[in-house]
């Protein structure tokens, strides 16, 4: 059972490289500092701390060390980073805008390293994040496009695709990056963009290469977005589309899992609101994977729904969701045909629970692919500074196999968060969150355990 249960775990940890989410905080917006005529240089700085501690790990079983195989107990572990930046920008006359960013991540690991055994908490890292040059067109095209309507950028840079169901990550942080779940990396090893940023209509053409823990992964697409405030359906609300083709991939640590050829199109609803009540509201969006590889043949398929409510006249403004989730799976992951849906890039973006589903089962058991998810999100803010929620899962299996391990059961976990996110200042945000999960007949026949895992985390950010 051991054997087959690191085989499984390992796999997962491996299939995980398709891509985790975490806190996903912002990039580092630099600060004003220099301006003399034409050219503006600013600096800036973030540095971020976490505690996290887990019990009954894998429900039970204990942390399970990826690298060296070991089960151990619970898992207690310090992650930190820092992040200097410098920015720079010259605005000439009516050419437009000349830009370039620039940063660097320390970051570490201590301890025990994380709960999901991606990292072992001897990690120390420090790399470049940001280093990328672009232009946007200013003035030069306002009375025909509007204002900073085109914008092309090269270099290493971040790209988000509308709520980050699928582009948003192009680093993993494991490994011996260090800070796993605080998760600092955010930008593509390689990204050239071209965006349009006219209305309603716009979109962007990209070229991206992910980090080496994602083989590489180089892709090529374009996305449309259609503003649908026109027609009363939000002022926020988009109708979009994208296309894109991964055009070359390596292996992800040891893992032969196929990607080269595989081509997506998607349609995605975001913040849309219905029509003269405003309080009630829906985010949408389904995705297809198709097209042939060197040796697989790709046909897979994923789509939420999310419908929300904001009690805007309630004290505290509260706001209920409910999102049906489902990832298609593989019933036979050693044929020609991949089956299983390939999550990308994803990562936090609007919220808990966007895109890592449950701080517990979608951080280090269950990675958007292969499993239909009910959620219950409620969310309120007691001041301007705080707000507070709590989350519940129900996580199914697609397929009865844990990442090619058969199972006779779907029924895998149930998950409750609840977390605290307080902005003291302009520059601090602090945040804790207590998570309990308890185990599926599917977990417990993988991990031979049916413990309740729990988890606690704080966290600090502080920019400059």
């Amino acid at each position: 059972m051991l054997q087959r249960l690191h085989h499984a775990a390992v796999l997962g940890a491996l299939v995980f490289v398709l891509q985790h989410a975490t806190l996903g905080i912002a990039p580092v917006q630099g600060a004003e500092v220099f301006e003399r005529g034409s050219l503006t240089l600013g600096l800036g700085l973030e540095i971020g701390a976490g505690y996290f501690h887990t019990r009954n790990t894998n429900f039970g079983l204990g942390r399970i060390d990826l690298e060296t195989g070991e089960i151990g107990g619970d898992a207690q572990w310090l992650e930190g980073y820092i992040e200097p930046l410098i920015e720079a920008s010259y605005q000439a006359d009516d050419a437009g805008t000349v830009y370039g960013v620039a940063s660097a991540i320390g970051a570490s690991t201590r301890k025990d390293g994380d709960a999901g055994g991606f990292t072992s908490g001897d990690e120390e890292d420090a790399d470049l994040e940001y280093l990328y040059a672009g232009w946007r067109s200013g003035t030069l095209l306002e009375d025909t496009l509007g204002e900073d309507a085109l914008d092309f950028s090269f270099g290493a840079q971040d790209f988000q695709v509308g709520d980050g169901f699928l582009i948003w990550d192009g680093n993993f942080d494991a490994g011996g990056d260090g800070a796993y779940w605080l998760g600092p990396r955010t930008a593509f090893e390689l990204a050239g963009l071209a965006r349009v940023g006219t209305r309603p209509l716009g979109g962007q053409a990209f070229f991206l290469r992910a980090d080496g823990d994602q083989g590489h992964a180089e892709l090529a697409g374009v996305n449309l977005d259609y503003n649908l405030g026109d027609f009363g359906l939000g002022e926020d609300g988009v109708l979009g589309a994208m296309y894109l083709q991964i055009t070359d991939a390596d292996a992800r640590f040891e893992a032969e899992i196929p990607r080269d050829g595989m081509q997506l199109a998607t349609v995605r609803l975001n913040d849309v609101r219905v029509p003269g009540f405003e309080d009630a509201g829906i985010y949408a969006q389904y995705a297809r994977e198709f097209g042939d590889g060197d040796d697989v043949d790709f046909d897979a398929q994923a789509f939420y729904v999310e419908p929300f409510y904001d009690f805007s006249w309630l004290p505290w403004s509260p706001r209920l969701a409910y999102r049906f989730a489902y990832f298609s799976g593989d019933a036979d992951p050693d044929d020609d045909e991949r089956e299983d849906f390939e999550p990308l890039f994803y990562d936090y973006s609007r919220g808990w629970g966007t895109w890592t589903q449950g701080e517990i089962v979608g951080e280090y058991l269950l990675f958007n692919s292969n499993q239909v998810n009910h959620m219950v999100h409620l969310s309120a803010t007691p001041t301007e500074t705080v707000s507070v929620g709590a989350l519940y899962y129900h996580f199914d299996l697609e397929e009865k196999n844990y990442f090619g391990t058969p199972v006779s059961d779907k029924d895998f976990a149930d998950e409750i968060d609840v977390y605290v996110d307080w902005s003291v200042n302009d520059n601090l945000l602090l945040g804790t969150l207590y998570g309990a999960a308890w185990p599926g007949d599917a977990a417990e026949e993988v991990f031979g355990d049916d413990e309740v895992y729990q988890l606690f985390q704080v966290y600090a950010i502080l920019t400059f």
